[in-house]
């Protein structure tokens, strides 16, 4: 949807400040840099999601940078005699510039986390992770090729020939652009998130549409260059073809589509999250969080448990929160304790909890050992604690109420970014609940497809229960 909102963006831009951009382009370069790095240094701070996901996010996820390339795009697609033409034509290279320079603002942003799996952590990607990746380095070298000779200055200094042999490779470029954004959201989509869905088929309706356009566009110049007619012959093909491959993109996110439970084996799920990026990340959550402290054996435990789900999810085939983000891991840690609260949460519990146990207040982990009997919180109140996602940097804080030495309520909230907030959302609708009720992470499941938020909940219940501990 962000698409949607990023043309109309642009087509504004255009028709007014069409010839401001022709005749300042340089300060309009400068301006969207800087409103660029702006961006990326945002990410790090801590906001609103609907600010991050769909304000920020229409720079830090591409695409009002998409949206200004696919006008460059349709300005050479539409047919001749178009009143479109003109205006676009005038300030193509402009735009492209400016487009290129909002997408390395994307290209930033994710590459912060998958670009470095990609050269260390190869593991830790998916399939289609790992192609979008590299689809996405070979994008970033054409586009700064293309971007570079776009300069009126460097253009100059080139045989005209050559110049324009160079730009044919724009078509490779937006070819690749659709493969990279399929290899992102048909993942999503298939899980039935209709945000990715929709993605699909926007997307796919564009780039095919423009692909007929431009094809049936080549044609017509060929043949009048022939003096041949070949009518609408060439358009009513091209674009049927377009609209059965926009089909098949879409059904491909509904065809064979399941529901992953815990006694399932799901080769799309192995596939997507596989036993070698589970491995990885679980030795990571061991080596990053196995202290020794005074409570250290409560403590790794607790990890036993998370990493146990976290295996026990991944050969069902329910580990999932991937393709441009959502592992899930929940890292190191903060911690943090307090007897006054902080509660502007989702996902709230707060009914009482089962009453058929006399260790409520307790935490066990999975290693089957519960806490001693005696245990008892510090005092009626407000406790949190925090779990950071190491690979995705991202904060997922739990919140505990305690009254009459009993847990009352679980809370959680994240930071997550639009790409894992769907994942932890699955998660917080069910893991809080069963935290309150058997009052410790023992017996707590992780929701298939959300494993890693799952754990990541689950850890940071432990660091609040911890803070409320005497």
């Amino acid at each position: 949807m962000l698409l949607i909102i990023s043309l109309i963006i642009v087509a504004l831009f255009i028709y007014f400040l069409k010839d401001s951009l022709k005749k300042y382009a340089n300060i309009f370069y400068i301006g969207v840099a800087v409103i660029s790095i702006a961006v990326f240094l945002l990410e790090f701070l801590s906001m609103p999601l609907f600010v991050k996901n769909n304000i920020l996010g229409i720079f830090a996820k591409g695409s009002l940078g998409t949206a200004m390339f696919v006008a460059v795009m349709y300005a050479g697609a539409l047919p001749k005699g178009s009143k479109l033409i003109a205006p676009l034509m005038k300030i193509r290279g402009e735009l492209s510039i400016t487009a290129a320079i909002l997408v390395l603002c994307h290209n930033f942003t994710y590459g912060m986390t998958y670009f470095r799996m990609l050269f260390t952590k190869t593991s830790l990607l998916s399939a289609t992770q790992l192609a979008a990746a590299v689809i996405s380095l070979v994008l970033i070298a054409i586009m700064l090729v293309l971007t570079v000779t776009s300069f009126p200055s460097v253009r100059k200094k080139m045989q005209a020939k050559k110049w324009k042999q160079l730009q044919r490779t724009a078509y490779v470029f937006y070819g690749l652009m659709y493969v990279h954004i399929m290899l992102i959201n048909i993942p999503y989509a298939r899980l039935g998130l209709g945000m990715y869905i929709a993605n699909v088929v926007i997307y796919s309706i564009v780039f095919l549409g423009y692909a007929a356009m431009r094809i049936a566009k080549a044609v017509s110049v060929k043949a009048a260059r022939a003096g041949k007619t070949y009518g609408k012959k060439p358009e009513t093909v091209l674009y049927g073809l377009a609209l059965v491959i926009c089909a098949v993109m879409t059904v491909s996110c509904f065809a064979g589509r399941q529901t992953v439970s815990a006694s399932e084996d799901n080769e799309e799920w192995n596939d997507f999250f596989n036993e070698e990026t589970v491995a990885a990340m679980v030795k990571e959550i061991e080596s990053s969080t196995a202290k020794t402290d005074a409570e250290g054996t409560t403590q790794e435990s607790l990890e036993e448990s998370v990493s146990s789900d976290g295996q026990s999810d991944s050969q069902a085939g329910g580990v999932g929160n991937e393709v441009s983000g959502n592992s899930n891991n929940s890292g190191s840690d903060n911690v943090s304790g307090n007897s006054s609260g902080n509660s502007s949460d989702s996902g709230n519990q707060s009914a009482k909890p089962d009453n058929g146990s006399d260790n409520s207040g307790e935490l066990s982990g999975g290693s089957g050992s519960d806490a001693p009997a005696n245990t008892k919180f510090k005092a009626d109140g407000t406790y949190t604690g925090s779990a950071v996602c190491e690979t995705y940097n991202y904060n997922v804080t739990v919140t505990i109420v305690v009254s009459g030495d009993v847990i009352t309520s679980v809370t959680a909230t994240s930071e997550a970014g639009a790409q894992d907030v769907q994942y932890f959302n699955m998660a917080n609708a069910k893991v809080p609940a069963q935290l309150l009720a058997n009052q410790s992470t023992s017996g707590v499941d992780s929701v298939s497809g959300a494993t890693k938020s799952s754990n990541a909940i689950k850890k940071a219940f432990y660091y609040a229960y911890k803070s409320a501990k005497k």
